[in-house]
């Protein structure tokens, strides 16, 4: 009895750390579901972001945005990136945006990049594409 009493706790605990901190496009994005929220959200990060991480968060004088841990499947949660826009990044350049956009922008954004990042991955070439087999 008290071993399945523990694998229940640890299996609750599991699930629910791997909802809060494991990837996931809406995890926690209370604006995930709004069709207009990614389109807001690229207007901001037109006007907040692109100057360092380039148009589409695609990388510049800062970090990309949409590929690696920050793309589809990628360890960076949603709540992560909130965090890391509101607060910035201690030891980097990345200053909090915290003071200058309301929680609801910053959501935006996210749900803007994690649009981003999948239409980046769709866009990548499939190794077994055609013009990629070689011809021997």
């Amino acid at each position: 009895m008290f071993r399945f009493t523990l694998m229940s706790v640890l299996l609750a605990a599991s699930v629910g750390s791997a909802q809060a901190f494991g990837p996931g496009e809406a995890a926690g994005n209370p604006v995930a579901g709004d069709p207009t929220a990614a389109g807001k959200g690229e207007e901001l990060f037109g006007r907040n972001c692109q100057q360092c991480h380039n148009s589409r968060g695609k990388g510049g004088k800062a970090p990309q945005l949409v590929k690696g841990a920050w793309g589809p499947g990628g360890a960076n949660s949603d709540a992560y990136m909130f965090d890391v826009i509101s607060n910035g990044r201690t030891g980097t350049q990345m200053g909090g945006f915290g003071l200058s956009l309301k929680q609801e922008e910053i959501w935006q954004v996210i749900a803007f990049l994690r649009q981003e990042a999948l239409r980046v991955k769709a866009a990548e070439k499939n190794p077994t594409d055609e013009d990629e087999i070689p011809y021997y």
